[in-house]
């Protein structure tokens, strides 16, 4: 069966990608011991996800799609480790981590729903 699914209209990368750029912006206020390589981390693991679902969308079969979409989940599990890995100071921070979290289980829940129903064929 052939794939043909157009990645920019996939709700789950929109919002794969905005927590992407939120995990990044949160990272760049990482400080103390080991913080650099735990920002770039999470940064990684949070980038991962909507690459993965994207470079699913260009393989053209399901079974390829759905591969790809199985490494999008492992690259929101591991985000959701680092995010849990993360020393909140402040009531603020303490919120948006919590929301960050949210987001992440968010995408989980879209790319099992993803898996069990691919694009249909054109």
């Amino acid at each position: 069966m052939v794939l043909r699914a157009n990645p920019g209209t996939l709700r789950v990368v929109q919002v794969a990608e905005s927590l992407a750029r939120t995990c990044a912006t949160l990272a760049e206020g990482f400080f103390g011991p080991g913080s650099r390589a735990q920002a770039d981390q999470l940064v990684r693991a949070s980038s991962s996800i909507a690459s993965n679902i994207v470079e699913g969308c260009g393989r053209g079969s399901v079974a390829d799609f759905r591969r790809f979409l199985l490494q999008a989940r492992g690259s929101a599990q591991e985000t959701l480790s680092q995010l849990r890995r993360v020393n909140v100071t402040t009531n603020e921070e303490r919120g948006k981590v919590s929301t960050l979290q949210s987001r992440t289980v968010l995408v989980l829940k879209m790319l099992n729903r993803l898996y069990d129903h691919p694009p249909p064929d054109k």
